[in-house]
């Protein structure tokens, strides 16, 4: 996966009106006042979760991964001369790709493009209008500590002959695989999607919020 966030110390402004220092995050100036930066500050000025990790990378390229609650120094005046970046972690590759595995091994006509997944031949109860459908999810940027949302099918999907409930026929968040997509609203049920542990097969899962798709489908309207 292409890192999600880069960041630098761009110059130090000490000296002139306004922030002490420039920060450089994929390209975007970010001012910043102090001469110490956290991990987590890192985190959230790139604009994901501390807990994904966050990886310092020193003008030789060596990359060291920081410690929750380290603090860093911005060096003055060694801002062009002396970059120091920072990226994403890999566990959030890392966790998605064995998530990933654990779905082919029940669902080999998967495809993954972006952060959506795409299973083809879904089989779906009596009464619908299609006896198998594709179906899509997205997986959040957040995950896995937040849960995925919603079933997405190619549109025109009916129930006996009719459009079913909490359904929108038009996903105005469209999967990146062709054609026109419907959603239905559906979420985890309350209380199933705990806290998500190391091991990916004993906490929440991809492969559990799929194969929950078999109770929606089975409510019919």
């Amino acid at each position: 996966m292409e890192p999600l966030a880069n960041q630098g110390v761009a110059k130090d402004r000490s000296g002139t009106s306004g922030p002490k220092y420039v920060v450089v995050i994929e390209g975007t100036e970010h001012p910043w006042e102090r001469d110490t930066i956290t991990t987590e500050e890192i985190a959230t000025l790139g604009g994901f979760s501390a807990a994904e990790g966050v990886i310092e990378i020193d003008k030789d390229n060596v990359e060291r991964t920081l410690s929750p609650g380290e603090t860093v120094d911005l060096k003055p005046g060694h801002g062009f001369s002396k970059k120091v970046r920072w990226k994403r972690g890999d566990l959030f590759s890392e966790r998605i790709e064995a998530e990933l595995n654990l779905l082919r091994k029940f669902f080999r006509n998967l495809e993954f493009l972006g952060q959506w997944i795409r299973i083809t031949d879904y089989p779906l109860p009596a009464g619908w209008s299609r006896e198998r459908t594709d179906v899509a999810t997205q997986v959040p940027q957040n995950y896995p500590g937040g849960p995925p949302y919603g079933i997405y099918v190619p549109s025109g999907l009916l129930f006996n002959g009719a459009r079913p409930a909490n359904y929108e026929d038009t996903a105005s968040n469209c999967p990146p695989f062709g054609g026109s997509w419907g959603v239905f609203s559906w979420s985890p049920e309350s209380g199933t999607w705990a806290q998500p542990t190391q091991d990916i097969v004993s906490g929440p899962n991809l492969l559990n919020w799929v194969n929950g798709f078999k109770s929606r489908f089975e409510q019919g309207c």
